[in-house]
């Protein structure tokens, strides 16, 4: 008998068949996850330092808000509540000390520290560079911030080889510059005495 006149019965059963045997090698097929992208580089929060000056801000106390410079001691002196350590903590750290040592004075004090101008910290951009040299550091200064502050890289820069390194003896980073440019992979924050190698 010929496919054409094969009883509707028998076509159905054929079309069963095949599609349950689609279906099984639909779910034997290898899956194929998508591609993991690698982790971004670390970026460290911001780390207080001698000489920074501080925004305190104390919801509802006008009295207690106002710029404060951390002294070389690494020490600040805030109204009631006498010095508090500053130098190596991040600003909300710095915050939280001062909202709980305000709570003997204030009802529930809302605090917030920002840092809004850096001492002595610089950081330092060599190599294929419009303007290498060094640069005074900002809260929360960025590789591409830095970069932007040495004019840019010049057009005999190799982008795939631009590293930092730390002063502390820490590994040399790669960040891939051309991915962050493109919004692949977070930008890389800088930490003070870091230097921008653009070969």
């Amino acid at each position: 008998m010929s496919p054409s006149r094969r009883p509707r019965w028998a076509l159905m059963r054929i079309g069963g068949a095949a599609c349950a045997l689609s279906g099984v090698m639909n779910a034997c097929a290898p899956r194929i996850d998508p591609p993991v992208p690698p982790p971004p580089l670390s970026r460290s929060a911001y780390s207080i330092g001698r000489g920074d000056t501080l925004e305190v801000i104390v919801w509802g106390e006008e009295k207690l808000s106002g710029p404060v410079t951390v002294r070389p001691d690494g020490q600040m002196t805030m109204p009631l509540i006498g010095d508090v350590a500053a130098a190596g903590h991040a600003p909300d750290v710095v915050a939280t000390e001062i909202r709980q040592r305000l709570e003997h004075y204030v009802d529930a004090p809302n605090v917030v520290v920002r840092v809004v101008a850096t001492g002595s910290r610089r950081f330092f951009v060599i190599g294929n560079v419009r303007a290498p040299g060094a640069y005074d550091m900002t809260a929360n200064q960025t590789l591409l911030q830095a970069l932007a502050m040495a004019g840019g890289l010049n057009e005999f820069a190799d982008a795939e080889d631009l590293s930092i390194v730390r002063s502390d003896g820490q590994p040399r980073l790669t960040p891939d510059y051309e991915a962050i440019i493109r919004g692949e992979r977070p930008d890389v924050g800088l930490e003070p005495d870091d230097t921008i190698v653009v070969p």
